[in-house]
Parts: C-alpha cells; sequence; structure tokens
C-alpha cells in the first residue's frame, strides 16, 4: 500500500476544506479514521489458513493457536440502501466463546457523530476530538452461543468478525 493512500492531504488537492469531502485516504484531514481504516484494522486479525464456506458473504480462517475469525458482511451498492441480515453460525464441537467486532453506521464511523454537529467545514479542537473517538472501534462484544450457533444482525452497508475460542484447538 502506497503512503499517500494513509491520507486525504495531498499537496495536488491544493487546501483541503472539510474533514469528509471524498478524498480517498485512510484517514481524513484532522486525524480522524474512516471506515476503511476500521475495516483494514478488523481484517488484519483475520488467522492465516482460510477455510471453506459456501457463503458468498463470509470469510472463515484459523489462526496459528486454532481461534477461528470469521469476517461477515453486508455489502450494499453505494446509494442502494439495504435491509438489516440476519447470519446464524453453526460453530464447531468445542466452541466456547465467541467476540463480535462491528463497522457500520453506528460502529467505528464518525459520518453519523459529524453530521449531528452540523458537519462544520473546519471544525474546532473539541469537535475533532469528538470524531476521533465517534471513530473508534467499539471493544468486541460477547456473542451468546446456543446449542452450537451463534447469530449476528447486520445491518446494511456492515462489517463484523466474530474470533471463536476452542476447548481445542
Amino acid at each position: 500500500m502506497s503512503y499517500w493512500t494513509f491520507s486525504d492531504v495531498f499537496e495536488e488537492q491544493g487546501v483541503v476544506r472539510r474533514p469528509f469531502y471524498g478524498g480517498f485516504g485512510l484517514i481524513s484531514a484532522g486525524g480522524i479514521p474512516k471506515p476503511a481504516f476500521n475495516a483494514f484494522k478488523m481484517l488484519h486479525r483475520l488467522g492465516l489458513e482460510r477455510l471453506d464456506t459456501d457463503s458468498p458473504h463470509a470469510l472463515i480462517t484459523r489462526r496459528t493457536d486454532g481461534t477461528l475469525v470469521i469476517a461477515l458482511w453486508n455489502y450494499t451498492s453505494p446509494g442502494a440502501g439495504g435491509l438489516p441480515t440476519t447470519m446464524t453460525l453453526r460453530l464447531p464441537d468445542g466452541a466456547v466463546s465467541a467476540r463480535l467486532l462491528r463497522l457500520d453506521a453506528d460502529h467505528g464511523n464518525a459520518a453519523g457523530e459529524y453530521a449531528r454537529m452540523g458537519s462544520p467545514k473546519y471544525p474546532t479542537a473539541a469537535q475533532l476530538q469528538a470524531l476521533i473517538k465517534a471513530a473508534a472501534l467499539p471493544a468486541a462484544e460477547e456473542l451468546p452461543i446456543r446449542d452450537g450457533r451463534a447469530s449476528v444482525v447486520l445491518p446494511p452497508d456492515g462489517l463484523a468478525t466474530v474470533e471463536v475460542t476452542l476447548t481445542h484447538p
């Protein structure tokens, strides 16, 4: 990945006028991580071994310590809207815990906070701190396992990773 893809600030574009103007960097002006930054952060936790799945909305991997890491997504075409979807995971025998990390409009995405503050052209230092806080990925949450299954509801354009710990890797 090229170093210039990390930031929205490029000399070729002139002075950046607002934090979210459509630039393709992973971090906006003011140091605000964009959802794409958080997606890379989440996917970096995948394992090295890819396992088979018949789902077009999941990627299953295994880490060297035996932990399964499953990426799930509910992609919608730009501007098309979409509906939430429930994904039910059939977990292997010996699954003792599942931890869910989410990225969507309400988790790890500062766009909602930016809109709530009136989309300021030049955010104050306090507003920038609030945006950086809103862009942070929340802590992983425990996902209940019932009868060897766990369910995840993903909103449109949602991404989730589920880390499954097994009693015997």
